[in-house]
């Protein structure tokens, strides 16, 4: 396979300032050249980013990956997210899509830009920013998207009854992993008050009838606009088989419905090195850990790491209680190369959620560690913490923590 990508230098929730306007701002640039016998690309971005609107109107915020120059290049995909500068001010915007027919040894260029959809709105990229480009074949991932893979590339109604969204098959082996990727822009319609929930759910094999293997459940009220990002690996597999997989979204709430409007991309790879986490039931409403202000470890995992990079992923479904009044809550998620606190802090992210209104969050993480001078072991550790004392939080699932050093 191969592989580009771009971090910022200090890839870190506060590192950067980089205003965002109503005009597409290049915010990371990479060119990839696919190595033979790769025909496919999968494009992941992950950034950090904060409402700076002084008034209670929302900030949206359209995330574009181009093929090519902005503006006069090809727009491939698209995604729209929000927050509300005097509450849920803190996002994380996690989007991906996969590009097809891709000629061994033939750069291509991908430019990821941000714009703010009001020209009287305004935002900042705080970091983390993670920019990443992997050349594949079908034999080593299976997906689904839209074929128009932007916002407005679709409309799905969703209510009560789960829908299905995606699908694919995969023929697996035994003791083989699957790991499993979705990333779903989704907006919120009929009755915003409080807040619209969405259910999304990976089952293996048909809705209800097979087997829920993870869900999760994210919440917008007023800002409507969300993206839905989150990942499973499943395994356990003792024979050869062909797994159909399919993800369903629900909004469980009668009058709190939903629209999936894009960009919706399901991806499911199979990496042959590298350790994960999940929760034994990797379900929203599985768990419920403390999130407390000094810090607490949420997975733990050890790889052999080669003289190249590693790549670090990470899911959390959360929520915050519903207090009598509006609550903004603030989480801060780090990733640290060796012990937290006394080993090297390699990448946070800051998202924050309400109480009373858009109280269940889903957030992903995503950044690659370089700058290796020898192989060796070497152990990343997941933490979560409360910014402000005196507020509380949930890990509620799912939780996933994936480490793929560099094959």
């Amino acid at each position: 396979m191969s592989y580009e990508y771009y971090t910022l230098p200090q890839n870190t929730s506060g590192a950067v300032n980089i205003p965002i306007f109503n005009t597409p701002t290049p915010l990371a640039s990479i060119t990839l050249a696919a190595g033979s016998g790769n025909d496919l690309a999968t494009l992941r971005a992950n950034i950090g980013w904060r409402s700076l609107s002084d008034t209670l109107v929302p900030v949206q915020v359209l995330f574009k990956i181009w093929r090519g120059a902005p503006v006069s290049g090809d727009l491939i995909c698209s995604v729209q997210d929000s927050a509300e500068a005097l509450h849920d001010e803190f996002a994380i915007t996690d989007f991906s899509d996969v590009v097809a027919g891709l000629v061994s040894n033939q750069p291509i260029t991908f430019v990821l830009t941000a714009e703010t959809i009001a020209a009287d709105t305004l935002a900042e990229v705080i970091g983390p920013l993670t920019f990443a480009a992997y050349g594949t074949n079908l034999s080593a991932l299976r997906y689904f998207e839209f074929p128009n893979n932007i916002v407005g590339g679709a409309n799905i109604p969703v209510a009560q009854t789960p829908v299905p969204v995606a699908v694919f098959e995969v023929a697996v082996q035994p003791s083989q992993v699957v790991v499993l990727r979705p990333a779903v822009g989704w907006k919120a319609t009929g009755d915003l008050y409080p807040k619209v929930d969405v259910l999304f759910k990976l089952w293996r094999g048909a809705p209800v009838t097979g087997v829920l293997v993870a869900s999760a459940d994210d919440s917008a009220d007023r800002e409507e606009m969300a993206v839905t990002s989150f990942s499973h690996v499943d395994s356990g597999f003792t024979t050869a088989q062909t797994i159909a997989y399919v993800l369903t979204a629900e909004a469980p709430d009668p009058d709190h419905r939903a629209s999936i409007v894009g960009a919706m991309t399901l991806t499911g790879a199979f990496p042959s090195v590298g350790a994960f986490y999940t929760l034994p039931q990797n379900t929203a409403g599985s768990v419920n850990i403390p999130i407390i202000s000094t810090g607490a470890p949420l997975a733990a995992l050890t790889v052999e790491t080669p003289e190249l990079n590693v790549f670090l992923r990470a899911s959390i479904g959360w929520a915050t209680p519903s207090p009598p009044i509006e609550t903004a809550t603030p989480v801060l998620f780090k990733i640290w190369r060796g012990a937290p606190d006394t080993g090297t802090l390699v990448y946070s992210a800051l998202d924050s959620g309400e109480g009373n209104w858009d109280n269940r969050k889903v957030t992903a993480l995503n950044h690659v560690d370089s700058g290796f001078t020898a192989s060796g072991p070497v152990t990343y550790t997941l933490t979560v913490e409360l910014i402000n004392p005196g507020i509380a939080a949930n890990v509620v699932g799912p939780l996933t923590f994936t480490v793929d050093p560099e094959s």
